[in-house]
């Protein structure tokens, strides 16, 4: 049970983290966050990332291109702040990460590769 109670709140402090991470760095406010969590692997679901100017902007591939691109590098510049803020709520390294958007649905995914212990 006790096991059960802190995935729990890991899985909570991880949503904060990312929520905080995608404003702050990133320029969005995600409308919901899920957040799956494994003992190498986390995966979080983003939905409602884009702006509406971007949903009428990816009506095109060469826009949604544009703006996957656009996305995979902030993130890349910016990751390891959330990966220190990961960090300190798994006590465990992230040895790789990456960031996905679909701008024509303005939802996205972040995965995140913890160490083995």
């Amino acid at each position: 049970m006790e096991e059960q109670k802190t995935r729990k709140e890991e899985t909570s402090r991880i949503a904060d983290v990312v929520n905080s991470y995608c404003h702050d760095q990133m320029g969005m406010s995600p409308k919901k966050i899920s957040v799956d969590i494994h003992d190498q692997l986390i995966t979080v679901t983003l939905e409602g990332v884009s702006h509406p100017a971007e949903l009428n902007l990816a009506k095109e591939q060469l826009s949604r291109s544009m703006l996957q691109k656009i996305y995979s590098e902030l993130f890349d510049v910016s990751k390891s702040i959330l990966h220190s803020s990961v960090h300190r709520i798994m006590d465990k390294t992230v040895i790789h990460s990456f960031f996905t958007v679909d701008p024509k649905y303005g939802n996205a995914v972040i995965v995140l590769f913890l160490e083995k212990i």
